[in-house]
């Protein structure tokens, strides 16, 4: 079993990467391979509309030659994966909306019906805000916005964790949260 971590954060050892790397770690737990890759280190653009990657039949990938070809190909080998994203603007990080954005390269078309390279893949979710409720810090706008990318790309949404911190690291303390991403990770591991 390989699981995928990806956090959409640009601070390292933050209450993201916290929650992605405890989801990470429950994977670990029952044999999972897993690697974390943070996406404010990647050199992405964003998504082009050039539409080239629906210009035939059959899976052609992106045409833009930068780092989100390798992570492409990570995403197409892992069996689960994990995205991590602070609340930045009441809505998701920029780098999180730009790895969202290029999961339209994955797609393709097979006999005419639209296909996607993630279908079948299960992802856990974890959304980091300041406020103490989903619906005001715009948690539950970023949530729409992925949980309606996954069901169109055939991603299905294992688990959704909410976490409320303010300071870098916070997280950490709030056991009830970190105990629900390790067991996050134990069922992507399971499944």
């Amino acid at each position: 079993m390989r699981i995928m971590g990806f956090v959409g954060s640009p601070r390292k050892g933050g209450n993201t990467d916290a929650l992605v790397g405890e989801v990470l770690r429950g994977a670990a737990s029952l044999g999972a391979t897993t690697e974390k890759v943070f996406l404010n280190d990647l050199d992405a653009r964003g998504c082009q509309a050039c539409d080239t990657c629906r210009a035939g039949e059959g899976y052609t990938g992106c045409v833009l030659d930068d780092d989100m070809r390798a992570v492409h190909e990570k995403l197409i080998e892992s069996d689960a994966f994990v995205l991590g994203c602070p609340i930045y603007c009441f809505g998701p990080s920029a780098q999180a909306k730009i790895f969202l954005d290029r999961w339209y390269g994955l797609g393709y078309k097979e006999n005419g019906e639209r296909r996607s390279k993630l279908r079948g893949k299960k992802m856990v979710l974890c959304l980091v805000y300041g406020d103490d409720n989903p619906f005001t810090s715009g948690a539950m706008n970023a949530f729409a916005t992925f949980r309606d990318e996954a069901a169109w790309c055939g991603v299905e949404m294992a688990s959704v964790l909410y976490g409320t911190a303010n300071k870098p690291g916070e997280i950490r303390e709030n056991a009830r949260i970190m105990e629900e991403a390790y067991a996050a990770g134990r069922g992507l591991a399971k499944a």
